[in-house]
């Protein structure tokens, strides 16, 4: 067995570590300095000699104040030496302004418990100036983080005040005319460079507080197969603008300035599956985000131009720019229309649209996207506006109403999409005679008609288009038969109907109604076959008036008057009586009762309250059943008590 002895001694700058080996110290010591980002670079060589060192080699940095050679920051960097090169670099960001004081460098190597002596000292001279100056200079600093500002005054001057943002800062004395202070960083809104200035803002400089980029979510595709379009999503705002702005670049090619949210490029999409790198930089840092896509299988198609739709059932016709005439080569998917609904069919340039209604007009949109590897819809066209033509109108729902020896026949209007157009008349036909009616006119009034015999009236709606079916209805004879009213309560604004079933209602019933004392024209319900129960809502019913309610029974012939109802929606507090008063010992009360057409609710009956005025708390009540207007004599007898 071998056994070795190390002997260190010293010969001229030299330190032996073992026979051969010597650490000799870092050569060629070179420091730099970027005053930007406020970064100390030092970069040094080893001598061949160090190559021989079996373990890792370690070299201590010291970065030192100038003046009072004060230890600022000291850091251990571990090496291997490497036969190939012996060139390393370290580097360091002083969280203090460079500018603010002289600071110097120096190293040396260290292999196990031997050290090298240290290399000269490197200098990075700060600055003089003859007026208070503020370093760093129009910084971008990251939101929450700690950083340091300093001033630098003229001979002779004394610090009075350092502010940010025009606050009163502590500050700490580094050496001689220098100063510092420590602000915790938050952005202003709106952003804008924050002032900072040592005893007055014209001695000052300014910093702007934002975020590194945060962008995320990276999509690409195309849209005319010519070139790559890529979203993203922005994520937070940094808060830096202008210069500032965070800038992109797309598989290492700058993207436009402005960019945001998207960027463009002209590529060749037929190279199958490949990674899009989307680089985001700003002065805060660096982010990259990748998206792999085959753009053949991403196309978001363009909107078609050119949207032509005519017709009842509409033919929707369309062009492509000609710049994605490339679409021609590609099996379009379903595509789909925006009107008032939504339809969908294979096609490249047209389509046919059915069951649309006539006499309406539409705004039709279309969006396109691929059958085969669908990825998205493509943009919507610019809407096309189109009438449709009109068709015949739907039939007339017709009515009548009896008053005397005369008949009105009543038809509801039609709505915009029952009368598919513009109703130009109605034709109504009473035995041998047959009236035109223009609207708004939507009756028609019968006198003097014989009594002893139905009458069949037909009436029906014309358009351009041509005649409505003929809408029917059998007048009775006369006299109508009348019936007794059976009272109903109103509830919500309207009336829940119900009626016992009638044995001749072979096609249902019809519920009509009017004010009951007031000359109107009714309205109505129809009520299909087999129903005894409605909800009578309107728009014209009123609170406090008496309405009454028909129920017909729809026969074969003419309607047949089956039950009747009186009430009213919502009863109504009555008006306070006047009453009179006959006789001193005896009292007799006499009052005038409510015509029906003034009362806003059933009258059941009538409360009297009599009480001594020089004793209020004696009171007597008498309750008059309705049809009494005098009281009995010896009923509103009482004697006082003392």
């Amino acid at each position: 067995m071998l056994n070795c002895i190390f002997i260190m001694h010293t010969v001229t700058g030299y330190t032996y570590v073992a026979p051969g080996v010597l650490l000799s110290g870092p050569q060629n010591v070179s420091v730099d300095y970027d005053l930007k980002d406020q970064r100390i670079s030092v970069t040094w060589e080893d001598d061949p000699s160090s190559s021989r060192v079996p373990d890792k080699l370690i070299y201590d940095v010291e970065v030192l104040l100038t003046v009072s050679m004060t230890e600022v920051h000291s850091e251990a960097v571990d090496v291997r030496p490497a036969l190939a090169s012996r060139k390393y670099h370290w580097s360091w960001t002083s969280a203090l302004p460079l500018e603010c004081t002289s600071r110097s460098v120096r190293l040396r190597s260290r292999y196990q418990n031997y050290t090298s002596q240290w290399s000269p000292l490197q200098t990075i001279t700060g600055r003089a100036s003859s007026h208070p100056q503020v370093f760093p200079r129009s910084s971008v600093v990251q939101v929450d983080s700690n950083f340091t500002f300093c001033c630098i005054l003229g001979p002779g001057q004394r610090l009075e005040y350092m502010k940010y943002n025009n606050i009163l800062m502590n500050t700490t004395h580094i050496i001689d005319q220098s100063y510092a202070m420590v602000v915790h960083m938050q952005s202003p809104s709106p952003p804008s460079c924050i002032n900072v200035y040592c005893n007055s803002p014209l001695y000052g400089t300014c910093v702007y507080v934002g975020y590194p980029p945060g962008d995320r979510n990276l999509v690409c595709e195309t849209r005319d197969l010519e070139s790559v379009e890529c979203h993203w999503d922005i994520g937070r705002a940094t808060n830096l603008t202008k210069q500032r702005m965070t800038r992109y670049h797309l598989n290492g090619r700058a993207c436009p300035n402005r960019t945001v949210s998207n960027c463009y490029q002209t590529v060749r999409v037929d190279q199958g599956e490949r990674n899009w790198t989307l680089t985001a930089r700003n002065p805060l840092g660096t982010l990259e985000l990748t998206d792999t896509a085959d753009l053949k299988k991403r196309v978001r198609l363009l909107a078609p131009m050119e949207v032509v739709a005519s017709g009842v059932n509409a033919s929707v016709q369309w062009k492509w720019e000609r710049p994605v005439i490339n679409y021609e080569i590609l099996m379009l998917s379903p595509f789909t229309l925006y009107s008032q609904r939504n339809y969908s069919g294979i096609g490249l340039t047209s389509v046919v649209l059915h069951g649309l209604a006539p006499a309406q007009t539409y705004t039709v949109q279309v969006c396109c996207g691929l059958k085969q590897h669908f990825w998205k819809w493509g943009d919507w066209s610019k809407g096309s506006t189109f009438k449709t033509e009109e068709d015949i109108p739907e039939a007339l729902d017709v009515w009548m109403q009896i008053e005397g020896n005369q008949t009105i026949i009543l038809w509801k209007p039609l709505t915009v999409n029952q009368s598919h157009g513009q109703i130009k008349d109605y034709e109504v036909t009473w035995g041998r005679q047959e009236t035109i009616v223009h609207p708004p006119q939507n009756y028609f009034l019968i006198s003097d008609r014989s009594t002893d015999e139905w009458h069949r009236v037909t009436v029906k709606a014309k358009n351009s288009a041509g005649s409505s079916p003929l809408s029917i209805i059998i007048i009775p004879m006369l006299p109508h038969r009348s019936k007794s009213s059976m009272k109903i309560v109103g509830s919500d604004g309207g009336f829940d109907l119900s009626w016992s079933a009638s044995p001749n209602a072979s096609c249902g019933y019809v519920v009509d109604w009017c004010p009951t004392h007031t000359k109107c024209r009714v309205e109505w319900v129809k009520v299909p076959a087999g129903i005894t129960r409605v909800r009578i809502q309107s728009a014209s019913f009123e609170e406090g008036v008496r309405y009454t309610l028909s129920i017909y029974a729809c026969t074969p012939g003419a309607p047949e008057l089956w039950e009747r109802r009186e009430g009213y929606v919502k009863e109504c507090q009555i008006q306070r009586l006047a009453a009179e008063q006959h006789g001193s010992d005896t009292v007799l009360i006499s009052w005038t009762g409510i015509p029906p057409e003034n009362q806003t609710a059933f009258i059941h009956g009538y409360i009297i309250y009599c009480f001594d005025t020089s004793h209020p708390s004696t009171m007597r009540i008498f309750n008059v059943t309705t049809g009494m207007k005098h009281m009995p004599r010896e009923d509103l007898q009482y004697s006082e008590t003392n």
